[in-house]
Parts: structure tokens; sequence; C-alpha cells
């Protein structure tokens, strides 16, 4: 199964993986039947206007969402969130903010096309950053990301008979690539 990664808005100002060349990989990884990991159906559905390579997939494939409860981890992720309480925490959410913003800056260059966008060098980068995060907030690992993503595979398990490609954000790619689907 493909695991095809999505940056989102940046798809917008994204030279080489902009929104058309995003579905221009899809259609010629020849993938009919998409299931989409990064958000629910429901807050697609409330938020049609933040998802627009959602919209473009829609008009060309049939795309898929697991059905597993979002809420819940909604609710898991803000619990376990980094929360400038005291000094240590303030610090863990600063270094936190500088790596994410130097991975963000390396990536956007790097970024040229959807090979370098699904590669895997972005894979590792994304990969060590996990790692880091999992080392200055634990729970946050353990009890949210790790449980969201085991999830949806476990649905995707259940039902690979029926979709052709997953379709995820850039940062959690590497989980699935690493899971065989």
């Amino acid at each position: 199964m493909n695991i095809i990664s999505t940056i989102g808005k940046l798809h917008g100002k994204t030279v080489g993986y902009s929104y058309e060349d995003f579905i221009r990989y899809i259609t010629e990884s020849n993938a009919r039947n998409l299931i989409v990991t990064y958000t629910s159906e429901e807050n697609f559905t409330d938020n049609r206007e933040d998802y627009i390579e959602i919209q473009m997939l829609q008009e060309k494939f049939n795309v898929h969402f697991p059905k597993i409860d979002y809420q819940k981890y909604y609710e898991l992720s803000e619990k376990y969130a980094l929360k400038a309480q005291n000094a240590e925490d303030i610090t863990k959410k600063n270094i936190t903010d500088i790596i994410e913003t130097v991975i963000d800056s390396y990536l956007t260059g790097y970024w040229k096309n959807p090979e370098t966008v699904n590669s895997e060098i972005t894979d590792s980068i994304f990969k060590v950053k996990n790692k880091f995060m999992e080392s200055v907030n634990h729970d946050y690992i353990e009890k949210y990301w790790n449980p969201l993503h085991m999830e949806i595979y476990r649905y995707i398990e259940r039902e690979k008979n029926s979709f052709d490609a997953v379709i995820t954000d850039v940062e959690s790619a590497f989980f699935y690539r690493e899971k065989n689907l």
C-alpha cells in the first residue's frame, strides 16, 4: 500500500508539491481508494476550508476516513501537551518550538517535489523529532501520539483490502512506513 504525505496548507506555497502536484502524484500511483488519517470525517466536514487537499482528493478519488474516536485523541492531545506551569516546562516548550522552527525551515527548503516530501530523509527527520518529543514529554508520545497512530494502523490493517493508499500528514508518514502497510 502506498503511504503518501500531505503537507496541508504548505501545498499552497511549495513549488513542486503544490495541491495540483499532490493530486497528480497520487493519480500517477494508480490509487483510487484512499484513506485519510490526519483528521476525522466530522472535523473535515465542519472545517472544509482548512482541508483544500481533501476537497481536491474527493473530486478524483474515493476518500475514506478511519472509523475511530478522534475526539478522544484530541482530548488526550490537550491533556498531555506541554504547559508553561514552571521553569522546566517553559524551557521544554521553548526548546521544542525552536526545534520545530528549524525543522520546518530546513524541510520547506528541501521539499522540491513529491519524492523529497515522501523521502527517507523527511521520514528520518520526523522520526528523530518524535524521539526528541518523547524525551521532553514522554506522556504526550506514549499516551496520545502512539496510541492514536496504533489505532489508525490497526483500522487500516483490518480494512486494508479496501484501500490503495494512505494519505497522512508528513510528520506521521514514517510511522506507517515502518509498519509496512
